[in-house]
């Protein structure tokens, strides 16, 4: 029996029906696989057996239509969630892309920075040991002077005895400068020096005048208001100046002498102290100065003491 011929829309895929039955049913185009109602492209033409048909067109029933959509509508769901990862993964691309892209410059400087900032701790670390192990091992090795010579130089108004084998420099006395001393250890780490001035003791004697007729409790020496004004030249003229607790008052060959006890730094950064003593006469004042490193202090103070009793004006 002569069959019905149908054309695929979307390929144009022609298939020869062998019943007519099939018509108006929808199928599969096995050509491009889409799917389309069964249409006569021309006359009807004698129908054949029905189990033909089913040899060729059996997988096209409802149930394989079904699967098809089914199939379809997954791969559409599949297709929009890798849509929207792709999208979300695009920020974070763009974000680490940004966060290499650091500036070349900015990246050296930043290293540089951070070399300087560990080896400036590592310097301070390394200076500060060594500071302290410098300071006790000056200490151990400190030789605390036991003999003392006679400074009596031939121009100038000081005398004193200072630690035998010390350096000795001096200079003043004459064409209006006033004397001055300075005796240094033989390590340089230690030194005492004396210089005077005019100044202060024409101030202790306005002072002593002013005192005259009060009550001698209430009076103190001259050179007490004297040492206080010192203070603040020493505070210009050392760095980091500091004093520790009140002045001491003394009885010495040039009469009385007022004590302190300072702190400050030396030139290197490390911590000295020592002992500033103003000695005022009816003539002239005296600012004796005796410095060293503070781990030798206490080691040093007799042979400090020392000077500042046998100072005297010629």
């Amino acid at each position: 029996m002569p069959g019905v011929t149908v054309t695929c829309p979307h390929c144009q895929n022609k298939l020869k029906l062998k019943s007519p039955d099939l018509l108006g049913k929808k199928v599969k185009c096995k050509s491009c696989e889409n799917p389309f109602v069964l249409k006569a492209d021309g006359k009807k033409k004698s129908k054949p057996a029905p189990d033909e048909f089913e040899d060729d067109f059996g997988d096209f029933d409802d149930s394989a239509m079904d699967r098809v959509r089914r199939a379809r509508k997954r791969k559409g769901t599949s297709g929009n969630q890798k849509s929207a990862t792709a999208a979300s993964s695009k920020p974070d691309k763009a974000k680490k892309k940004s966060e290499a892209s650091i500036p070349l410059p900015l990246l050296i400087g930043g290293c540089v920075l951070g070399v300087l900032l560990t080896g400036g701790l590592g310097y301070f670390m390394f200076s500060m040991g060594s500071s302290l192990n410098a300071g006790q091992a000056a200490a151990s090795k400190v030789e605390v002077p036991q003999k003392f010579a006679k400074f009596s130089p031939e121009v100038g108004d000081i005398g004193a005895e200072y630690p035998e084998g010390w350096k000795v420099e001096n200079g003043g006395g004459q064409g209006g400068v006033q004397s001055w001393a300075k005796f240094i250890s033989p390590d340089e780490g230690t030194s005492i020096s004396i210089r005077g001035n005019m100044t202060g003791s024409a101030l202790g004697s306005a002072g002593l005048a002013m005192n005259q007729g009060a009550d001698a409790e209430e009076i103190e020496p001259p050179v007490v208001d004297i040492h206080r004004l010192m203070k603040r030249k020493f505070e210009d003229d050392y760095s980091n100046y500091e004093e520790l607790g009140d002045y001491t008052l003394l009885k010495t060959k040039m009469g009385d002498a007022c004590q302190s006890i300072f702190t400050t730094k030396s030139l290197l950064g490390g911590k000295q102290k020592g002992y500033r003593v103003t000695l005022l006469t009816g003539r002239v004042q005296f600012n004796l100065v005796c410095l060293c490193d503070d781990a030798v202090f206490d080691k040093m103070r007799p042979a400090f003491d020392h000077v500042v009793n046998t100072v005297h004006e010629k």
